[in-house]
């Protein structure tokens, strides 16, 4: 095929093309750093950690559940978009984005107002927290808004736009919520609306940024429909739902078995850790649209070369951020303000976790945009099973220390098995090539005797 034939003629061009843009998306993900936490930080400066710990809670909670309202519509959408452009099929693109938004519109608005139903119950009776009621109806009006700025990105990332999809998934609404935070006093519920504001004029951007980036429509002389995309949707909202179960259920159990402090110790600890998720989120972004056009393609040598530099960079980004953490990590909680050490212990545990997804960076995307959504939606039910079972072990006796171990248990599961799949089906893996790779260059560099 001319793509493989294109590929072994120039893989240095290649190789060099995308890690320049990987550093670019990169470098423009990094700018989650003053925004995304420097939201933490005025959350964790201007509260009590009581008070930290009651927002985290809140937040773990409707974080969950805008998961639920879209399902993995945003993945699906963009393997969609770039699978129809590589295609050469633009007529395609705008009738899947427009699907995809009145299916993430409605399921959004109905999650929602599930919640604010629900609220005063589960803080009630759940959480044993009924201050936390109110909050929750907050928290519900923020998924509407959310959802709809990642199909905006999704969408975007489809269609190439890495650096301005990555601006509205991810560091936007923070910066914004930083501006309005710096000027005015702030509790837990005007927190809350702040982060609303926020995320509605995120959404906002998106969709007009999107809009405008979207291809004409070339008329056909067949009608061509959308595949079943849904059907991959399901399988990439198992692969958010693992991560947001990661990331949000944690702080949920503990609410249950601890108190707010603790909940604020855990939460702040897990932030700092996913200074790496940063980087990890940030490559494979700039991966998922290319395993997209290699398997519309089938070219099987650019879904093995694509991974073996998106684990390597990642890898290389990676080093100095958990060396540093793990030598100091009580230097880094001391920037949230007093009564962070604690957590120190937390965050070594987390930091181990997470240095195995690094490890196989991209690869739950590989399965997915190369069609192995099958796979992926049984591995990502697995994880979950695994995190509820652990934390339900570990948590009530051990507190926040019982919670981390669970999360890291269950990230070194995963990455272990999304590693084997990626082996199974496409007969590589892509640490162990990258590692081939170096000791060859190694070996070749070496003098002669």
């Amino acid at each position: 095929m001319p793509m493989a034939t294109e590929t072994a003629l120039h893989p240095p061009k290649r190789s060099a093309g995308f890690v320049v843009r990987s550093l670019f998306t990169t470098g423009t993900r990094l700018l989650d750093l003053p925004s995304r936490y420097g939201l933490h930080l005025l959350v964790a400066k201007k509260l009590a950690v009581a008070d930290v710990g009651a927002f985290y809670i809140v937040f773990s909670v409707m974080t969950l559940a805008a998961g639920f309202g879209r399902i993995g519509i945003d993945r699906a959408l963009t393997r969609e978009v770039a699978a129809a452009l590589g295609r050469d099929q633009p007529e395609l693109v705008r009738k899947a984005v427009r699907r995809a938004f009145l299916v993430t519109a409605g399921q959004s608005l109905s999650i929602a107002v599930l919640l604010a139903l629900a609220a005063i119950p589960i803080a009630n009776d759940v959480l044993k927290k009924p201050g936390l009621g109110l909050m929750l109806i907050l928290g519900a009006l923020t998924i509407v808004p959310q959802n709809l700025s990642t199909t905006a990105a999704g969408a975007l990332a489809g269609m190439g736009r890495i650096a301005t999809s990555q601006m509205i998934y991810s560091w936007l609404w923070p910066a914004l919520f930083c501006v309005g935070a710096l000027v005015m006093p702030l509790t837990v519920p005007r927190v809350l609306w702040l982060i609303f504001a926020s995320l509605l004029i995120d959404a906002a951007v998106g969709i007009v940024l999107m809009w405008r980036a979207l291809p004409e429509s070339v008329p056909s002389a067949k009608t061509l429909a959308l595949p079943p995309y849904f059907r991959v949707a399901v399988s990439f909202f198992s692969l958010e739902l693992t991560q947001l179960a990661i990331a949000s259920l944690p702080a949920f159990v503990l609410g249950i078995f601890a108190s707010e402090v603790q909940v604020g110790r855990y939460a702040l600890a897990w932030r700092i850790v996913l200074i790496l998720n940063i980087l990890v989120s940030a490559i494979a972004a700039m991966a998922s649209p290319q395993f997209a056009r290699a398997s519309a393609q089938e070219d099987h040598a650019a879904l093995a070369r694509v991974g073996k530099q998106a684990v390597g960079l990642t890898a290389a980004l990676s080093c100095v951020p958990i060396v540093l953490l793990a030598v100091a990590p009580t230097f880094f909680l001391g920037f949230f303000g007093r009564g962070y050490d604690a957590a120190a212990p937390v965050l070594r545990i987390l930091l181990a976790g997470q240095t195995t997804l690094v490890l196989c960076a991209a690869m739950p995307e590989l399965l997915g945009m190369s069609g192995r959504a099958r796979s992926l939606f049984k591995i990502n039910v697995a994880c979950v099973v695994v995190l509820t079972a652990l934390l339900a072990a570990f948590t009530p006796h051990f507190k926040d220390v019982g919670a981390a171990t669970a999360v890291a248990v269950t990230m070194a599961f995963n990455a272990i098995a999304v590693t084997v799949a990626v082996r199974r089906y496409l007969g590589f893996i892509p640490v162990l090539s990258l590692a081939g790779t170096l000791g060859g260059s190694v070996r070749s560099s070496a003098p002669n005797p």
